[in-house]
């Protein structure tokens, strides 16, 4: 019975311990998604400047639904742990109740025992009434054993009920949380609700100026085109000078390979004749020598003496689309690749407005876009860093997307477009988190960055790369 009530007792601890570590995580992400709310309603704010519509405003908008859905969920998830915490709480308090009244029971059967020898005249007979010395001894120790049994007894009755006491004021104190938590989720949810309004309006604004939006797409697919020409073309640029280069080393060791492996002729003696060789050895001969009297002669002995033909080792042929890195860039390379999943955002702060791949559009129904990148919205000049370090290849303006700037790591290239202010230029090296502009707004006041990763000539998702 000790080792199940031991058992419990532990299995109780470990409980609460994963209570308490889930109601810290629950703390700490209530804590960003709160600071998440002030970021997004800082740029919701400065976007609204110009108070109208715009895809921006609804971008904006469906985040902070979004941000706020979670905060709700991590509320409800709160308020289901202390529910738990004091119902735990609740069955302790019964268990102690319990044990509480079998103690006291247990104390008073000892205070009806204690009432017969209660007196000193009843101690005493008891002692004397015995019948030899080991028996007056027992009786002795029993009535000195009992005293302290009902002085612990008594004592276990008090810390019951202290406990008991404490158990109870925890239930209390977890309830009155529970509807603290309860209450700041029903102010969520009002919230909501209004984030859900403005919502309708700006799609319903937006909806009724559709035309216009058709017009402002077809502006974005024609610099889209351009970008994608302009990056395409520097990766194939790039490409094509790595392969020249990787051409010309395999020519340059090519040529050194044959120039060890060249055949030696035979040398001619300075009065014209040609050493003999011993038919047995195959040694020079010194006792006898031939004399070429002509040039023919001469040639026709060289034609003997040389291969006819020298065969050459074939290089494997490059591979079309592939970089080829030379010690520095395989180095650089191979660092760049080391950051899928914790390279750091372009940007202090935002959101991801607009996700990687072909997605529908937010309000023209029918119609599907592509984004080669991901477009993060954020507060206009924004600065704007470099995720790693490399080598600016290109610094263009393009209509439409504003800056744009490509930056080569290895066989890595990372492009930022939509920018303003830039402060580099091509063949610049610039450092990680180096500045490199500043984020531009558009005409409705919506500032947000295209970025986008490229390996060779394929296009990779960065939000697979980007840190949560």
């Amino acid at each position: 019975m000790k080792y199940i009530a031991f058992l419990f007792c532990l299995m109780l601890a470990f409980s609460m311990v994963a209570q308490v570590d889930k109601r810290e995580q629950l703390e700490r992400q209530k804590k960003e998604n709160l600071a998440k709310i002030k970021e997004l309603n800082s740029i919701i704010s400065r976007t609204s400047k110009k108070k109208k519509a715009s895809l921006g405003k609804l971008n904006v908008l469906k985040e902070q639904i979004g941000v706020q859905k979670k905060q709700i969920g991590i509320l409800s998830e709160n308020q289901k742990l202390l529910a738990r915490e004091a119902n735990k709480l609740r069955q302790e308090s019964d268990i102690l109740a319990a044990k509480l009244k079998k103690l006291k029971r247990m104390y008073a059967q000892m205070l009806f025992e204690a009432q017969k020898t209660s007196t000193v005249y009843n101690k005493l007979s008891f002692l004397l009434l015995s019948s030899n010395l080991g028996e007056f001894t027992r009786r002795f120790d029993y009535l000195r054993q009992f005293t302290s049994n009902r002085k612990a007894q008594a004592h276990k009755i008090f810390q019951t009920r202290q406990d008991l006491m404490s158990k109870e004021q925890q239930v209390i104190f977890k309830k009155t949380e529970e509807k603290k938590v309860l209450v700041e989720k029903e102010k969520e949810k009002k919230t909501l609700e209004v984030l859900k309004t403005k919502e309708d309006k700006v799609v319903t604004v937006l909806t009724q100026q559709e035309k216009k939006l058709r017009i402002e797409l077809e502006r974005k697919k024609l610099a889209i085109r351009k970008l994608d020409n302009l990056i395409a073309g520097i990766v194939a640029r790039e490409i094509q000078k790595s392969q020249e280069r990787e051409r010309r080393l395999r020519m340059a060791q090519q040529a050194r390979k044959l120039e060890v492996n060249k055949p030696s002729l035979p040398t001619l003696k300075g009065d014209g004749t040609l050493p003999k060789l011993s038919e047995k050895s195959g040694k020079e001969d010194t006792k006898s020598d031939t004399r070429i009297e002509s040039a023919e002669d001469k040639k026709e002995v060289a034609k003997a003496k040389v291969p006819e033909k020298v065969e050459v080792a074939k290089s494997e042929p490059l591979e079309k689309n592939i970089y080829y890195m030379n010690a520095e860039e395989a180095k650089l390379a191979s660092s760049f690749g080391a950051l899928r999943g914790k390279m750091p955002f372009p940007v202090p702060s935002g959101f991801i407005s607009d996700h990687f791949g072909v997605h529908k559009h937010p309000i023209l129904k029918g119609v599907m876009i592509n984004n080669n990148g991901i477009d993060i919205q954020t507060a206009p000049g924004s600065p704007v860093h470099s995720v790693y370090e490399g080598i600016v290849q290109s610094v263009v303006n393009i209509p439409g997307i504003n800056m744009v700037v490509a930056i080569q790591h290895g066989d890595y290239f990372t492009v930022y477009s939509k920018l303003d202010n830039v402060s580099v230029s091509t063949g610049q090296r610039v450092r990680t988190g180096q500045r490199i502009g500043s984020v531009a707004s558009d005409d409705d006041g919506t500032a947000e960055i295209n970025f986008q990763v490229w390996k060779n000539t394929i296009r990779q998702n960065p939000e697979q790369w980007l840190r949560r």
